[in-house]
């Protein structure tokens, strides 16, 4: 009688080393018993998924398993039994087990566990009872190993302490014997480097200014960005603003994105800091935009006045269609518009239908530009947008103390819950708060400050005059932060006349 051959399927959820010796150790065990059986091993490869989990909360796809799966489902498995070290090494997830069950019951394959010590045949019903036992007690193994972790990140980051990686402009000191993290201290050099972007984007410069600087004095990026090439861009516009939007800088603890605790390390800014470069990053009167491309001055921010929509830039024809002596077709001659096309409708409104407004470029740039430096040239401009930032100071304090307190009185709710075994106690306080707190966040989120960029341009004077020479997308971030203008459609009394008309311009001050 010819003996049975068998394949292995070797797994490690995590390998420190690098170097796979958890399953060349299965695989000894595996081969010891194998030859025990006088079974023969498959001459193949075993199949074999080093760092890699067999849980529902794996992030990486398991390359042999799948390719078990497959030779399965083609015949090309080669084999009368499939030998894992032990049942959860196949997989932690009921369905997949069950899947990998029936695959080797229709190809008549049985399977070796070793640990068991024990052969199972899918086809017999009490084996197979065992194998899906098995499989959902690995099952609610992995859930409650995933729920303790996810206690316990929870627990540390109330507690304010760090998890991950180190956070740049931060350094960590550990115990050298028992690697016991002491304290997490500045970065000598990298928390200046915190500090001045944060700083300088506070006084107007924009993000890719202030990254091109940072490359040119040969500062080593808070993380190289990598293209195909693998060559370094180094600091890039993007990476400074997604560092600076992190609350940790301003010693705040964040935990799915929700601040929860002040952290154990020293604040790199004041947090009432922080917040008012959120709100300089990311103003509520903004959408998010990219000028850098940007050719028109206004695309994109003047708006219909019939739809509200955004005005596009197109051609159109100047006058008739001229000919030559010999009656051919001149080309035309055409200039550029800002125009609606009349797709949008006001919100909450119904749908407009057709063409609406146009108005041409230069006339429109022309009144915008003009009223938008009466209007910064005003000797009180400063004073009233000082008057104004400092109520949003206020109202941002307020709310973030009331957010504050909402969050405390929860924590308290949630302690005297557990001293009592009385979960429905949280369950009906968190559905009374929560909204409280969403409210409050929002209301937050809608506080706008003035643009540093306008306050230093304002600040430094003679903007009428460097107006010609500034980039485009400086302009446009003026005009956003104080201004947009919506066009009306053109009326009876100045059709056929030339020349901008400012009738046609509103103007929403911001």
């Amino acid at each position: 009688m010819q003996a049975l051959s068998v394949r292995e399927y070797l797994r490690v959820s995590r390998d420190r080393s690098g170097e796979g010796k958890s399953p060349d150790q299965q695989h000894d065990e595996n081969l010891a018993a194998i030859l025990r059986q006088g079974w023969i091993l498959h001459p193949g490869e075993p199949y074999r998924d080093t760092d890699r989990s067999a849980s529902r909360y794996a992030k990486k796809q398991r390359e042999d398993f799948k390719r078990l799966i497959d030779d399965l489902e083609s015949g090309d498995f080669g084999a009368d039994i499939l030998a894992i070290w032990e049942s959860s090494r196949g997989s932690r997830r009921v369905g997949e087990w069950v899947d990998l069950v029936d695959l080797c019951k229709e190809r008549k394959v049985q399977i070796w566990v070793t640990t068991h010590g024990r052969l199972y045949d899918p086809k017999n019903a009490r084996d197979r009872r065992s194998l899906l036992e098995d499989a959902v007690d690995a099952e609610y193994e992995s859930d409650k190993t995933s729920e303790r972790l996810l206690r316990s990140v929870r627990a540390a980051a109330e507690r304010g302490a760090p998890h991950g990686k180190n956070l740049y402009g931060y350094v960590r000191l550990y115990d050298p014997q028992t690697r016991r993290l002491l304290r997490i201290e500045e970065h000598p050099e990298q928390a200046a480097v915190v500090r001045e972007a944060a700083r300088r984007i506070l006084s107007g410069d924009s993000f890719r200014a202030v990254a091109r600087e940072f490359n040119d004095r040969g500062l080593p990026a808070r993380r190289p960005s990598r293209v195909e090439d693998r060559s370094d861009l180094g600091w890039t516009a993007p990476a400074i603003k997604q560092m600076l939007s992190t609350a940790s800088y301003a010693g705040k603890r964040e935990h799915k994105g929700e601040i929860i605790a002040d952290a154990v390390w020293p604040a790199l800014m004041d947090f009432g800091e922080w917040q008012k470069l959120q709100a300089v990053m990311y103003p509520a009167s903004r959408r998010r935009t990219n000028d850098w491309p940007a050719k028109h001055l206004l695309a994109g921010i003047a708006i219909c006045g019939v739809c509200g929509g955004r005005l596009h830039v197109g051609r159109q024809n100047a006058g008739k269609r001229k000919f030559d002596e010999d009656g051919n077709p001149l080309p035309r001659v055409t200039y550029k518009t800002y125009v609606c096309d009349g797709a949008s409708k006001r919100p909450g409104g119904p749908a407009q239908s057709g063409f609406h407004v146009s108005m041409r470029e230069e006339l429109l740039d022309e009144v915008v530009v003009e009223l938008l430096l009466e209007r910064l040239e005003r000797p009180d401009f400063l004073a009233l947008s000082e008057d104004e930032d400092d109520k949003a100071d206020l109202e941002r304090e307020a709310l973030i103390a009331e957010i504050g307190s909402y969050e405390e009185y929860l924590e308290s709710v949630r302690a005297q819950a557990a001293a009592q075994m009385r979960f429905d106690l949280i369950t009906d306080q968190e559905a009374r708060v929560l909204p409280q707190i969403e409210a409050a966040r929002v209301r937050l989120g809608k506080l706008s400050t003035l643009d540093p960029l306008v306050t230093r341009l304002v600040s430094e004077g003679g903007l009428r005059d460097r107006w010609p020479d500034m980039e485009i997308h400086e302009k446009r971030r003026l005009i956003r932060a104080v201004l947009t203008p919506m066009v009306k459609p053109i009326g009876r009394d100045w059709r056929g006349k030339k020349g901008p008309n400012r009738d046609r311009v509103v103007i929403a001050w911001k």
